[in-house]
């Protein structure tokens, strides 16, 4: 009988210890967070869309909005198999088939590894090598990228600044820094992250370029994540410094406690929510809470604004999920 118990619980580990075993081969890889407090937004080069142009002739400025193509891990990409996760471009897919592709120039090498979701996909998603064992992916010819900031541009530019097109794959001659101006006030500004880069040099920005193609994501603007409709940066919410403040028509935002427990629902909801329809198209003036959240050494990453359980827009109130 005692024989029989030990048998029993020598059965029951190795029964715990095999269903343990299968559910941690489920991994989930995310891109590589981006170091806020080290970056140097003044200086490199980075993907960019164009705010506040409208400031150009009246204000003698406009905002240069930065972004970094997001990089996964090497030892990741190459250890993916099928039932794992990854994020990509803010989506958790789930890995259904992995189908390596080879270079007839290099022997048969495998240099890049396409992944087929088990969720419902138009496209091709395709991880490829990139610098200091990283890998970047490519989705239907752009590329997922991460904000990481903004500068503030003052004009007039340098007299070194150049604009280059690229058309059909080629660079087009450098055109003027007035023509570069002319095409961001034009009705339909044809930049953006996807298809735009540039460099800074202490500050300054000194040259962009720009292809027609691609212009990324089809449902870029549908249900965006809330931290992106907040205009917010992405990697270090998960640690950021939450500070609160509650506003008064008359007196404007004061400084609020912010409980252990209510500063974790709101780093919930900007994480991990999607702003759905617009509930409301009122403006308030008060009696809203903001949220703002930094990193420890002090670098702003997002403020939320939210009335009676609705994140707070610019032409109205809208709801998450």
């Amino acid at each position: 009988m005692k024989r029989n118990q030990i048998l029993t619980a020598v059965l029951l580990v190795l029964l715990l210890t095999l269903c343990c075993t299968v559910f941690a081969c489920a991994a989930e890889i995310r891109p590589i967070p981006v170091d806020h407090d080290s970056l140097d937004q003044g200086n490199g080069e980075f993907r960019l869309s164009f705010r506040n142009t409208g400031r150009i002739g009246s204000g003698g400025y406009f905002i240069a909005v930065l972004y970094l193509q997001d990089h996964y891990r090497a030892d990741e990409i190459l250890s993916l198999t099928p039932g794992d996760t990854i994020l990509v471009n803010d989506h958790f897919w789930t890995v259904k088939e992995i189908i390596p592709h080879t270079d007839p120039e290099s022997q048969g090498t495998v240099t890049a590894w396409e992944i087929c979701p088990e969720e419902a996909f138009d496209g091709y998603m395709v991880f490829e090598s990139g610098k200091d064992d990283t890998f970047t992916v490519v989705v239907n010819d752009w590329v997922p990228v991460t904000s990481v900031g903004f500068n503030k541009v003052l004009l007039p530019l340098s007299d070194s600044f150049r604009y280059t097109p690229i058309v059909s794959g080629e660079e087009e001659m450098p055109l003027s820094a007035e023509e570069f101006l002319n095409s961001l006030q034009a009705d339909e500004n044809p930049f953006n992250a996807y298809n735009t880069s540039g460099i800074f040099e202490d500050g300054q920005l000194i040259s962009v370029t720009h292809a027609s193609y691609p212009n990324g994501p089809d449902d870029a603007e549908e249900q965006p994540p809330v931290w992106k409709f907040c205009h917010g940066l992405r990697d270090g919410l998960d640690t950021a410094v939450i500070t609160a403040y509650f506003t008064d028509c008359e007196t404007g935002a004061e400084p609020a406690e912010v409980s252990p427990e209510e500063a974790e629902w709101v780093r919930c909801i900007v994480m991990n929510s999607r702003v759905m329809e617009k509930a409301d198209d009122t403006s308030v003036t008060g009696g809203t809470w903001i949220y703002s959240f930094e990193t420890p050494g002090g670098k702003h990453l997002l403020s939320i604004e939210m009335y009676r359980g609705l994140i707070v827009g610019s032409d109205g109130m809208y709801a998450y999920r």
